[in-house]
């Protein structure tokens, strides 16, 4: 009797989550064409409708993003109490606690893959390149745009699509720790996988949107004041 209430608890779950992901794919699909809206600006340009929205979504996405790196970096000092009380209390009393140690992973995961956006709008990510800082800003610009629709998007979508069919396996079993006393939130931190690639995906058309924008000489939005300025006219060469 047990099992069949398990089964149907099962059911239940997996249809919920195939909903779910239709409507989410729904979604997905319908803001998909926003991705080429760096094109289109750099077509026409001259239309202060296009303008005045690329403005919006640009100052949209980094103040969302920028709301999450500053939610995010308050968990590394929580992490750091967390690792230092679990060596502690491992070294001195010999107690060892699963939770507690996985908590430490969970934090440091959703640092890294939430914060990971908010990292690209400051311009405080690893660039392996030694030609861009010679650069004028206008090639920059170009270079943004290129790197976006070379690299970054195609990636972040192969992750993304990759990722959804773990992913939504681990949700329809709502999958726990391997430990017995461990976290069972297992299907969360999945979950970061996706979630980094989308932040990251209109992260950088914000940043492409940016460019066009500097390259055309318009008027973009201002980034937060802890923020170096993503492109600037001040070098002689632009």
């Amino acid at each position: 009797m047990q099992e069949k209430f398990q089964m149907n608890d099962l059911t239940k779950n997996t249809d919920l989550i195939d909903t779910l992901s239709i409507v989410l794919q729904a979604i997905g699909w319908t803001f998909f064409p926003l991705i080429i809206l760096p094109i289109i600006y750099i077509i026409f340009f001259n239309n202060l409708i296009l303008r005045k929205m690329s403005y919006g979504i640009v100052s949209t996405i980094d103040s969302f993003n920028y709301f999450i790196g500053k939610i995010i970096k308050w968990l590394l000092p929580l992490m750091v109490l967390t690792i230092s009380f679990s060596i502690f209390a491992l070294s001195i009393f010999g107690k060892s606690w699963t939770k507690l140690f996985e908590t430490s992973e969970y934090i440091h995961a959703s640092v890294i893959m939430l914060g990971a956006a908010s990292t690209l709008l400051a311009s405080k990510h690893v660039r392996v390149d030694i030609f861009y800082s010679k650069m004028n800003s206008i090639t920059r610009s170009c270079v943004e745009i290129i790197g976006f629709y070379a690299f970054l998007f195609p990636v972040c979508i192969i992750i993304l699509w990759n990722s959804q069919s773990f992913v939504s396996t681990s949700w329809r079993f709502l999958e726990g720790s391997s430990e017995v006393d461990g976290i069972k939130g297992e299907f969360i931190l999945k979950t970061l996988i996706p979630a980094f690639s989308l932040l990251m995906i209109i992260q950088g058309l914000s940043i492409a949107l940016r460019a066009v924008m500097h390259i055309y000489r318009h008027e973009k939005p201002k980034l937060p004041d802890n923020f170096d300025n993503l492109f600037t006219y001040e070098d002689k060469n632009t």
